[in-house]
């Protein structure tokens, strides 16, 4: 299954990231660690939702379509990467719109977000689109039918480093749990925060990897691949290399798609994808943040991937 061979047998070590502890913190640009409420980085839900994430209710009306899942921590890029996917794929003929059932009629924050998508995907000021696009189940379809539901939700809920061992909230269990396939779209970068943050992510994609039916895939996307020394031209990567970062960063991260089939194993090692990605570049002015795309390289091999993965 997997599209990389990765010889680096003494770097997966289930233990080690069980063994780590966490500290919590979050850092301002200057570094200095500063407490950020949950209520000031998450958009589109209402207070009660914020202050219990369990009150949460989502709905997945089509038990058919696969779902997407764009899985990681706060701010790796999943909305950025939802963004970049929308530009490209409707570029390509794709019709993209977000599915208005997936929250309760009276969330009205959702409703706006629906109502307003296009024009937020193509704003350039990059904060505008980040700020707003928190929360949403979105269809792509071609040729009037739905190929799959791609899923953005805030990284606090998937992952929180100041809590890392807190349990998925009810939402993302009814997520986990329905019987839709899936494909979990595990977000990594360069040198993200500490080596504790780094053990402790590693553990959470060891639990959520126990949660996954035998029908889910996993691709696992290394975003910000343009921040590393592995790009050699626009989408061609030394991409042995760059999976090799991720095992060094990220030990024992690969172990639980391990390949342990006698016979296919011969063929492939891993059961899971490996996708170097970028969205874009960010120019800062005084006032904003401005986006410019990225390469169309990279979202055309995250989604073929994502299409071979539908399919089969």
């Amino acid at each position: 299954m997997a599209d990389f061979n990765l010889n680096v047998k003494s770097q997966v070590n289930d233990e080690l990231a069980n063994e780590q502890t966490s500290i919590i913190e979050e850092k301002t640009s200057s570094t200095e660690s500063k407490s950020i409420p949950v209520e000031e980085v998450i958009r589109g839900l209402n207070k009660e939702e914020l202050n219990d994430p369990n009150k949460i209710n989502v709905t997945i009306a089509d038990k058919n379509a696969p779902l997407v899942i764009l899985f990681g921590p706060p701010s790796c890029g999943k909305t950025m990467t939802l963004v970049r996917l929308t530009r490209y794929l409707k570029g390509e003929g794709y019709k993209i719109s977000p599915i208005k059932s997936f929250r309760p009629s009276h969330d009205y924050n959702y409703k706006n977000i629906c109502d307003n998508y296009d024009n937020m995907i193509n704003q350039s000021d990059a904060a505008q689109s980040t700020d707003r696009i928190n929360f949403m189940l979105v269809e792509i379809i071609k040729n009037g039918k739905r190929l799959c539901q791609i899923l953005e939700a805030p990284g606090e809920f998937y992952f929180n480093p100041g809590h890392p061992t807190a349990k998925f909230p009810n939402y993302v269990n009814t997520i986990i749990n329905c019987n839709n396939r899936k494909i979990w779209c595990i977000m990594v970068e360069p040198d993200w925060e500490n080596e504790c943050d780094r053990n402790n992510y590693v553990s959470r994609i060891h639990n959520l990897k126990q949660k996954m039916r035998p029908t889910d895939k996993t691709i696992f996307v290394f975003n910000k691949i343009d921040l590393t020394n592995f790009v050699i031209s626009p989408g061609h990567i030394n991409l042995p290399q760059a999976t090799k970062e991720v095992a060094n960063l990220y030990p024992g991260i690969y172990a639980p798609f391990r390949n342990m089939n006698p016979i296919t194993r011969f063929f492939s090692e891993w059961r899971c994808d490996f996708v170097p990605f970028q969205t874009g570049d960010f120019t800062e002015s005084n006032t904003t943040m401005t986006y410019q795309e990225g390469p169309h390289e990279y979202p055309s091999k995250l989604w073929n991937t994502i299409l071979k993965r539908i399919n089969g």
